[in-house]
């Protein structure tokens, strides 16, 4: 650039002052781009390489025009089954699960219930004379009752406890066991509870309004009777647990009250 300055002046081509201010207007000279490096094919695009978006999503609900009655879809009858579906056969229909039946009476499965409902019937009823029940006071007052099957019983109580039975304060009641029925004392509020589970559970309860199993003498002589001849009505009542061999093992002295020796009485526990 000096070079040719020098040579122009020599030549006379341009003057001092024309060379000094070509000097000082020359174009800076232009720097060459950075050069980009080249990015891995199948590699992360960075984010100045990205292209540039088009504003090509649908418009947003509130900018869509408002569709007319007749763009609307028909709306679906109830009673017809969507389009594409197969209306359901009658074969369809037959395979269905069928609702699981209760048990015939009679049948093995429904006895299983009942013996096992009677059972934890039991159980209840035992754990409520257990947990109540009074000793009895042997004594020369002989106290009658009638069991479930219509079978004359007594106790040999004393009479302080005989007076606690017609006053209402006591009750006789069954005590399930295991191999059979045995016959408890228990305060009239144990009863009452008893009664609330099993209304036959109560032999003798002496309420002011509805006495449960009350006598009369001429009643009890009425029944010795007919136990004696043989005559007495059994009342028909479903099996319990125990209850069979309860009746069945009930000896000579307990079907006739006159022998003198009543059944077992209520031990305390």
């Amino acid at each position: 650039m000096q070079n040719l300055r020098d040579k122009l002046l020599k030549a006379g081509l341009v003057s001092e002052d024309q060379a000094k201010k070509a000097e000082t207007s020359a174009p800076a000279p232009r720097r060459p781009p950075p050069v980009q490096p080249q990015r891995a094919e199948g590699g992360p695009q960075r984010r100045d390489e990205r292209p540039p978006r088009r504003d090509d999503r649908p418009p947003r609900r509130e900018d869509r025009p408002p569709r007319r009655d007749d763009e609307r879809p028909p709306r679906r009858d109830a009673s017809r089954p969507p389009q594409g579906r197969p209306a359901p056969t009658a074969a369809a229909a037959a395979e269905r699960p069928i609702p699981k039946l209760p048990p015939m009476p009679g049948s093995k499965a429904y006895q299983r219930i009942e013996s096992k409902k009677q059972a934890e019937l039991d159980k209840a009823l035992r754990e409520l004379v257990q947990g109540a029940q009074v000793p009895s006071e042997t004594g020369e007052t002989t106290f009658y009752f009638m069991t479930r099957k219509g079978k004359l019983r007594r106790m040999e109580l004393s009479p302080s406890q005989a007076k606690q039975l017609e006053d209402g304060v006591l009750a006789v009641v069954e005590r399930p066991e295991p191999a059979q029925i045995e016959h408890s004392l228990v305060p009239a509020a144990t009863a009452e509870q008893m009664f609330a589970l099993s209304k036959k559970s109560v032999r003798f309860l002496n309420r002011k309004e509805s006495p449960i199993g009350f006598m009369s003498d001429e009643d009890v002589k009425t029944q010795q009777a007919a136990e004696a001849a043989g005559t007495a009505p059994e009342i028909p009542d479903e099996p319990e647990a125990g209850e069979e061999a309860a009746e069945g093992a009930a000896s000579p002295a307990e079907e006739s009250p006159e022998a003198g020796n009543g059944p077992s009485e209520p031990q305390a526990q």
